[in-house]
């Protein structure tokens, strides 16, 4: 991974105290720090600060990640519309109302990725979107990629951006693409050691019958690309996150991440773990850096985030080691490559997937984000922490050692 750089102190780029102390300092973790807190684990930016309240739309709102950018512009004094599909359905939205500010700034609209012009009423008069709706699926039926993954995540797009061609007041859009649109631009590139990824690289591997969501991710941002450079009023950014980890606003499950979490905790990776690696990032983070690319006259391009290059066997003995003596072992070996290909499609996982996946680990230069927009990345043992602690006090997952779960947790929940 690569190394931090600099920090643009005159573009208002210097990290929050309490994210560089978390990133530097060893020792004893900070505190506990929920969802339904967004500052708490990673205060506001200087740039953030000096932003003049906005009218932000924030699309797909339900969502992990825009959970996440909600509460944080809530937080920033913005005024945030959000759209879902169905605005009536209190168990979706209940935890966006709850938000601190909520009651006085958050809108709620009705919209859907496939129904051309739903985003005109919620997209009127804000000055910045942030599209986040995309479905996120990795196991996926052989034949059902473009009608549940490429269609989504490409008419989104489309339909996102004609909303906003009739917007004049947009001058901004600010897209959740994926670190799966920069990776396997060169199948060798997969391979350990062999590239860093950045910016500059794109999928070229991945199809609708070869990593599915992967080809999604790709096509939709490449279409955005294609549609903002045939205007100049609005600008566009692309964020592109890792693995997203860390507390989720809601007590949903159907979060790929928070499965992944539940599994480890279960115990599910021990002896074994799966090889391949997995770039992970905190959520509150990939959050700041939605806010930071929505106010920042020196946001452009495009940003990978990734504040982790590890594996599932390191990301189960960081557990173990939070929790020592608790019920959470780090695996003693890694499955076979050839075992997990054969066995990808008993999962849901096809095999020509698999075989792009399974054994190969990546690393990430972000260096362009941490230079341009300043951003510091939360430590891993911090994000599995905070993650771990909320899900065991919401009864989503077991806690690796009940004796040592955090009571600020719980206290946290019974607030909310």
């Amino acid at each position: 991974m690569a190394s931090p750089t600099d920090t643009n102190a005159d573009a208002g780029a210097t990290a929050p105290a309490a994210a560089d102390a978390a990133s530097s300092a060893p020792g004893p973790l900070p505190p506990f720090a929920p969802a339904c807190d967004p500052l708490a684990r990673v205060p506001l930016y200087p740039m953030e600060k000096l932003s003049s309240p906005l009218r932000i739309a924030v699309t797909g709102a339900s969502g992990y990640v825009a959970g996440a950018v909600v509460a944080r512009l809530l937080a920033a004094g913005h005024t945030v519309v959000a759209t879902v599909r169905d605005p009536s359905n209190q168990a979706i939205v209940g935890p966006l109302k709850a938000l601190p500010g909520a009651a006085q700034r958050l809108e709620l609209f009705a919209a859907d990725l496939l129904v051309p012009g739903s985003f005109d009423a919620a997209l009127s008069g804000c000055e910045v979107v942030i599209h986040t709706a995309s479905p996120f699926i990795i196991n996926i039926k052989p034949g059902e990629g473009r009608a549940r993954l490429v269609d989504p995540a490409v008419k989104g797009v489309e339909n996102v951006i004609a909303s906003i061609e009739r917007t004049p007041s947009v001058t901004r859009l600010v897209l959740t693409s994926s670190i799966a649109a920069i990776m396997w631009s060169n199948p060798n590139k997969c391979r350990p050691g062999h590239h860093q990824y950045d910016e500059t690289d794109w999928n070229g591997l991945a199809s609708e019958t070869v990593m599915p969501y992967a080809y999604s991710k790709t096509a939709a941002e490449r279409r955005a690309w294609e549609l903002a450079r045939g205007q100049s009023r609005w600008s566009l950014v692309a964020m592109c996150p890792g693995l997203v980890l860390g507390p989720p606003l809601s007590s949903r499950t159907d979060s790929e991440s928070v499965a992944l979490v539940q599994r480890l905790v279960a115990g599910e990776m021990w002896p074994a773990a799966p090889p391949g690696g997995l770039s992970c990032v905190d959520v509150r983070d990939v959050a700041a850096a939605h806010c930071l690319a929505a106010v920042h006259p020196g946001a452009k391009g495009r940003y990978a985030l990734v504040g982790a290059d590890t594996d599932m066997r390191s990301l189960a003995g960081t557990v173990a080691g939070l929790y020592p003596g608790g019920r959470v072992w780090r695996p003693a070996f890694l499955l076979p490559r050839w075992l997990m290909v054969a066995l990808a499609p008993l999962v849901g996982l096809p095999k020509d997937s698999a075989q792009y996946t399974m054994g190969f680990s990546s690393s990430f230069d972000t260096s362009k984000v941490r230079t341009e927009l300043g951003l510091a990345f939360t430590p891993i043992e911090v994000t599995l922490r905070d993650m771990v602690e909320d899900l065991a006090a919401r009864g989503l997952a077991r806690h690796p050692k009940p004796s040592a779960a955090d009571p600020a947790a719980k206290q946290h929940l019974q607030k909310q």
